[in-house]
């Protein structure tokens, strides 16, 4: 670095916005701070903004074995002069002339008005990667132009999407799907699966009711039945494509013998998450969904799978009736690491402070512990004790780990049922979990859902 670059002591960037967080549109506004110890000549002082979108991942051919695919969009990139020369300005006139002590020189940029949320997403064996991110970067060149100073931090970008265009996403929806089983001809009879959602529109800080409901009508045995929530990364680099998955929530229930059946319900969390769909990005795309996936013995030891999805739309303007019965909602922006469980509320100072990649965060709806009243699940035991509801936004990081992933077996009916009485159970599921409402009641810190139980 040259001889006035050394008298530099501090160049920093100090944006009026102190969460760093914008939506397409906004003006982004600051000061760049310059400390100067001693006169100093520069070439100049300007301001550069990005936007970009960037794909990788391996792919395997036979012919040239492994191939790194990358994709790259570029959203904008444009320079702001500060002081000085131009950037494109050659000629020997003397440079500008920076005073020593402390200067702030003012800057504004109107971001475009289609851009996409910033987003990141790497596999866990680190071979796919898809990241939309924002930056600006101060930069001073010295004179001779043969050596620069630059300082570079993220800011971080959330499109809205409003959940309340779509009036359906608040619809009750059940999707119902059966296999029938047969050797050699001759018919094992079937199974049927019921996968039901409270609503297809959710923003983050929501619960989310799920109900399975699993008719097992064959002489085979239901091995394992799985339910997820997913969320879906589509990326593109060219002609080609690649489909990425991240697990959001997963429970496993075990086997179903024949004759018998199962019922599932829980309340899931729906933790801080990009909205639905990538707008304005050609390269990246994401949905998400429930999926539940049966696995049943077929014949000649060979495996027989069923498989439901239901599509659900995350937003972050949320719908009309949402938190109806919690009144007590406070947005924040939040990160939601997918390793872990854990959610980290996002504060001023954060993306300033912040020594590499900067993890996007999203709106987030907090909700406050609110007691329900007159609850029969009441944790002495007593029909009317006052019970307790937990809200699933204040539970321990431990405690959203354990509802992320965990396990249950599944009770075995002595005796098979009829379809009347499953959709009776069906039916008298569906009430308690809308007298619950969107807590779980809980005896101990996994609470009484993500239970499935025969009938």
């Amino acid at each position: 670095m040259g001889c006035e670059m050394a008298k530099l002591r501090r160049l920093d960037i100090s944006l009026d916005n102190s969460l760093g967080i914008y939506s397409p549109g906004d003006r982004v506004t600051g000061f760049v701070c310059v400390d100067v110890t001693e006169p100093t000549e520069v070439h100049g002082g300007r301001m550069w903004f990005y936007g970009n979108a960037e794909t990788s991942w391996v792919e395997i051919t036979k012919s040239e074995g492994a191939e790194t695919v990358t994709g790259h969009q570029v959203f904008f990139q444009t320079c702001c002069q500060l002081f000085g020369k131009e950037l494109d300005d050659n000629s020997e006139s003397p440079g500008f002339v920076i005073g020593p002590g402390f200067h702030q020189f003012p800057f504004q940029f109107q971001l475009p008005e289609q851009l996409p949320s910033s987003f990141e997403y790497y596999s866990e064996t680190g071979r796919i990667k898809a990241r939309v991110s924002f930056s600006v970067k101060a930069e001073v060149e010295n004179s001779r132009r043969t050596a620069s100073h630059s300082r570079e931090r993220p800011i971080l970008i959330i499109n809205f999407y409003d959940l309340n265009v779509h009036r359906h996403l608040i619809d009750r929806v059940c999707l119902k799907k059966e296999i029938a089983l047969a050797c050699l001809c001759i018919s094992k009879g079937r199974i049927v699966c019921e996968l039901s959602l409270s609503k297809t529109g959710y923003v983050p800080g929501e619960t989310m009711d799920i109900s399975v409901h699993l008719f097992n009508s064959s002489t085979s045995c239901v091995k394992s039945t799985h339910i997820t929530f997913q969320q879906r990364v589509f990326l593109s680099a060219g002609l080609h494509r690649k489909v990425a998955s991240a697990l959001i929530f997963s429970i496993s229930g075990q086997r179903v013998k024949p004759g018998a059946s199962g019922y599932y319900h829980d309340v899931i969390h729906i933790p801080p998450l990009p909205p639905s769909g990538m707008p304005h990005c050609e390269i990246i795309d994401i949905e998400y969904l429930v999926q539940v996936q049966i696995e049943a013995a077929g014949a000649f030891r060979q495996t027989q799978m069923l498989e439901l999805s239901l599509p659900v739309i995350i937003g972050n303007v949320p719908l009309r009736d949402s938190f109806i019965d919690n009144k007590q909602v406070v947005p924040c922006y939040a990160h939601f690491d997918f390793n872990t469980g854990d959610i980290v509320e996002h504060n001023a100072g954060d993306l300033e402070s912040a020594s590499g990649p900067v993890r996007p965060v999203y709106t987030y709806y907090k909700t406050e512990r609110k007691a329900l009243l007159g609850s029969a699940h009441d944790g002495s035991g007593g029909g009317g004790g006052g019970g307790r509801a937990d809200c699933l936004a204040d539970m321990s990081p431990e405690r959203r780990r354990l509802l992320k992933q965990r396990s249950c077996d599944v009770p075995q009916s002595a005796h098979s049922t009829t379809a009347s009485t499953a959709a009776a159970a069906v039916a008298a599921a569906a009430a308690a979990a809308a007298a619950i409402g969107r807590f779980a009641v809980s005896h101990n810190d996994l609470g009484r859902n993500g239970t499935i139980t025969a009938i």
